[in-house]
């Protein structure tokens, strides 16, 4: 291509790209991004062809590979970055679009300065994020100035992106921001528009480390007011609240999620912050503890309906968490208002709708002992025996109390033996059929959900297998042969229990857990 003689390097490239469909068309990019700083060819005839594959990349975290290939090409020469700015003064659209690129690769502080004060708003934003994005050195605090003169801008964008400058530059420093991009955070987040909350993610996620106290507040609050629809956003703050946790601000994600949930009224759930709430798991059972105390005591229905879905689930053989004393409420009333909204939306999983009124019972007020003694056993221990009944026990020498509760559960149960053969109680046939035919149509429901959600639908080869041992899978090979790989099964199996009191007493039991799951906290 450096010869006199070559052709243009977009000979063919129209039907080139059209045939480069899916990974192809990268895997050909990153040929031509290491062939591209090599080139000695025209500066406007190489901007086009970089463009030309950044509009075929699109969207994909690899699409902005050819524009460092174009920054790594400038400097090799001076005179190429002189030539791109330019261009870009004189209001050249593809120079403009690469000019973030050539200023970060070529460390050019004052270019991006005099861009940064420029009356061309393209360019003026382009500068502003190369310089939040370069090191700035002993010329930190010159760069600042400006880009606290940008922040206070009524331009939004060129405000938003002074904003985001400076909070990266202060991170990449690991120092806080000047008191004066707070003020003008502040003025900014007032809006609540699409394009501030995602700022304020963004700041979360990826700059926090230069963010003041203030600065930190002002975010989480903004982000609080996300679109449920906006599930880029929400992705962001998902990143970014796993981020807070890990760097210990768990009680501020805590306070946030409540936020999020109450807000959209549900329409954003535990399930859109998997991250966040693996990032609580491994902080610790008391950390999660803690959360899951937070937001039955001072959340919304929305609120408790996304905790119990995430923590309540089939087959646990212990809970997830474990409550500290620390977070326990200091007033009795509120103790036992805890201990109900527990039993009420936990009780579908007995092992941690229980773990809370234990901890009420060995570190909370004895006032109310013989209430939370009363919930323990009516309706968890008369409900449940099992995995439950061998979980009490555990804490049977520690609070003494809990003995008579087994001897009352013992005593209950001797006297249902053999009620099961009573036909009155039996459901009839049609009634078996229909709920067989409820649960099946749930299952095939779950199933068609995991399939859409997994992220190894498009990777791996679905198989049914009605029935046998093990499962052979054709291998073909490249030589045009194939072989089978065969793969034992084994047995596997989760067990759960039904309350005795949703057999006996159904209407009596769902009316005392909605009014635990309505009850309203006293107010002070």
């Amino acid at each position: 291509m450096n010869a006199t003689d070559a052709p243009p390097i977009d000979l063919h490239i129209e039907e080139a790209l059209a045939e480069l469909k899916g990974p192809r068309f990268f895997l050909v990019q990153h040929v031509l991004c290491d062939l591209i700083p090599l080139l000695n060819v025209d500066q406007d005839v190489l901007l086009a062809f970089i463009t030309r594959l950044l509009d075929a990349g699109g969207n994909d975290l690899a699409a902005g590979t050819p524009s460092t290939a174009f920054g790594e090409w400038t400097k090799k020469n001076p005179v190429r970055s002189s030539k791109v700015y330019e261009a870009a003064r004189a209001g050249d659209n593809l120079a403009l679009r690469q000019l973030f690129t050539v200023l970060v690769m070529n460390a050019d502080i004052e270019e991006g300065l005099i861009f940064a004060q420029a009356h061309e708003r393209e360019a003026k934003l382009a500068a502003l994020s190369a310089l939040g994005a370069m090191e700035l050195g002993e010329r930190y605090g010159e760069v600042l100035d400006i880009l606290v003169q940008g922040a206070s801008s009524n331009d939004e964008a060129i405000a938003l992106r002074s904003l985001e400058a400076g909070y990266r530059a202060a991170a990449q420093r690991k120092t806080l921001a000047p008191v004066g991009f707070d003020e003008q955070l502040e003025r900014v987040l007032q809006t609540r528009s699409p394009f501030v909350i995602h700022l304020a993610t963004n700041l979360l996620w990826i700059h926090w480390v230069g963010l003041t106290e203030k600065a930190m507040s002002l975010c989480l609050d903004a982000a609080a007011d996300v679109d449920p629809d906006n599930a880029g956003t929400i992705s962001h703050l998902d990143h970014a609240a796993y981020q807070l946790v890990g760097a210990g601000h768990a009680e501020k994600v805590i306070c946030l999620l409540s936020e999020l949930f109450d807000r959209s009224k549900g329409r954003i759930a535990l399930d859109a912050f998997q991250s966040t709430y693996h990032a609580l798991q491994n902080a610790g059972s008391e950390v999660l503890g803690s959360a899951v105390v937070y937001w039955l005591l001072n959340g919304s229905t929305y609120t408790h309906k996304c905790v119990a879905s995430e923590v309540c689930g089939v087959g646990n053989d212990d809970p997830p968490f474990s409550v500290p004393t620390s977070s326990l409420p200091l007033e009795p009333s509120d103790q036992l208002y805890l201990c109900r909204k527990a039993v009420g939306w936990f009780f579908i999983d007995p092992v941690v709708a229980v773990v809370i009124p234990l901890a009420v019972l060995r570190d909370g007020s004895s006032d109310i002992k013989n209430d939370v003694l009363d919930l323990i056993y009516h309706p968890l221990l008369v409900s449940y025996g099992g995995k439950l009944k061998d979980y009490v026990e555990r804490y049977a020498e520690s609070i003494p109390d809990l003995a008579e509760l087994l001897t009352r559960k013992a005593a209950i149960q001797d006297a249902m033996e053999g009620i099961e053969r009573l036909v009155e109680l039996h459901p009839s046939e049609m009634q078996r059929e229909a709920a067989h035919v409820q649960w099946r149509e749930q299952m095939e429901r779950s199933m068609e959900q995991g399939h859409r959600k997994s992220i190894f639908e498009d990777l791996v080869t679905k198989q049914y297998i009605l029935y046998g041992r093990s499962s052979l899978t054709p291998i073909h090979t490249e030589e045009g042969t194939t072989h089978l790989t065969e793969t034992g099964m084994h047995s596997f199996s989760v067990s759960s229990e039904l309350p005795i009191l949703d057999i006996v007493d159904p209407v009596g039991l769902e009316h005392m857990l909605l009014q635990f799951k309505l009850e309203q906290r006293a107010q002070r």
